[in-house]
């Protein structure tokens, strides 16, 4: 779910899920990592939250 929510966001503010990962230094294929794995570092999740515009309670909602 979490890198569905994200792939969403950033469609919404014309970002792909790539352009944010090299914005903010992660390697290709972080995010969905993350997804598949449900293990975000909360501090990395605050860096594609406050991108995104949103919180991380809105990232991490269903």
């Amino acid at each position: 779910m979490l890198y569905t929510r994200i792939r969403q966001l950033a469609t919404k503010q014309g970002y792909s899920v790539r352009k944010i990962e090299s914005i903010l230094g992660f390697s290709n294929g972080t995010l969905r990592a993350w997804g598949q794995k449900n293990n975000a570092p909360a501090r990395k999740l605050k860096r594609v939250a406050d991108l995104l515009g949103v919180t991380v309670d809105e990232l991490l909602k269903d």
